[in-house]
């Protein structure tokens, strides 16, 4: 969490700053350990550099994360595929009203997130107040279509190839624009 403030520690050792650090970042590790990374940010910026490519060394270079979009009509949502899953950016909207056939577990969670303030509504349209992160992409289409739906097919790159192909690698052996 950021919240803009600089504090200037001037009541704060250097001997207990450290330990304070040596702390945190062994909590740090163990939750990532467990599957809770609650200290790291759920998209990174990727690196810019000015350097030409043959001046990075190869174990500096990082791929950009893979931007996908669910647009329909009433939905524009934006997320990156991380390696914990989807992430839905903050700004992607959806539609409020959810389908009756959508299944109960789905709107239970749908609620959640609209009990803890992930989510807001504004007339007919649902918004993602910040990055949300989701274990499969089906749970992430769904939150945003209010319907059911296969995630895979349902987010598209911006050449309109589905997850599913991106991830596959199919995506670049075939035009997908349609």
């Amino acid at each position: 969490m950021d919240n803009g403030t600089g504090g200037t520690r001037p009541h704060t050792l250097p001997a207990s700053e450290a330990e304070c650090r040596e702390v945190f970042e062994t909590i740090n590790i163990l939750l990532t350990t467990l599957g809770y990374p609650i200290f790291e940010l759920l998209v990174r910026d990727p690196v810019v550099t000015l350097q030409t490519p043959e001046a990075v060394p190869a174990s500096q270079k990082q791929a950009a994360p893979f931007e996908f979009y669910c647009r329909t009509s009433g939905v524009d949502g934006r997320a990156q595929y991380t390696e914990e899953g989807l992430v839905v950016l903050a700004g992607s909207y959806g539609r409020a009203v959810t389908s009756t056939f959508l299944p109960h577990n789905y709107a239970q969670k749908r609620q959640v997130m609209l009990d803890q303030g992930l989510l807001r509504i504004e007339g007919d349209r649902i918004y993602f107040t910040r990055d949300a992160l989701f274990k499969a992409p089906s749970p992430a289409a769904i939150a945003l279509l209010g319907r059911s739906a296969n995630g895979w097919t349902e987010w598209k790159d911006r050449s309109r190839c589905t997850l599913q192909k991106a991830m596959e690698g199919s995506a670049h052996d075939n035009d997908c624009e349609t």
